[in-house]
């Protein structure tokens, strides 16, 4: 049974618009994910800003770099945003230093477990922020956390 609204998902670097995390999303909400694939995060910055250029009601679900770009989207164009939901983003890399601000509601939801992402970075950035993160017993691809993804975007809608 899907909620008639739109959320976004935005992919990492090594996955595509389709893959376990937009399916599961798939199973409850019009899921919009975007094809980034090859793509450097300034071009995904760039065809993000392009597709959401209407927008003043949107959910954002982010994975990895997918997060990274979510995060900077945002912080160019708050007013776009209801919320966003962030899974293990790439705050840790350079193009993270262009954030300038993060929603005071948002979700970030990291494993401890994670060896591609450093979980000490994400936490120094969502601090500057004053955002939580939400830490659970999972690795990078937070497959066993997919329940709570689901539940973060419905407490974000």
């Amino acid at each position: 049974m899907s909620d008639e609204r739109e959320v976004y998902f935005f992919h990492g670097l090594e996955s595509g618009p389709v893959g376990t995390k937009s399916t599961r999303l798939d199973e409850h909400f019009e899921v919009v994910s975007p094809d980034f694939r090859d793509m450097d995060i300034w071009e995904r910055l760039e065809k993000a800003e392009e597709l959401t250029e209407d927008a003043d009601d949107l959910v954002v679900v982010g994975s990895s770099y997918g997060g990274l770009l979510a995060a900077l989207l945002y912080s160019r164009h708050p007013q776009r945003f209801r919320g966003y939901v962030l899974m293990a983003p790439a705050l840790y890399l350079e193009a993270a230093d262009e954030i300038e601000r993060m929603p005071p509601d948002a979700v970030v939801i990291h494993g401890v477990h994670d060896e591609v992402v450093p979980i000490d970075t994400v936490r120094d950035v969502c601090a500057r922020f004053g955002v939580e993160i939400e830490e659970v017993d999972d690795n990078h691809r937070l497959h066993a956390s997919l329940d709570r993804m689901v539940q973060a975007v419905r407490e974000v809608l």
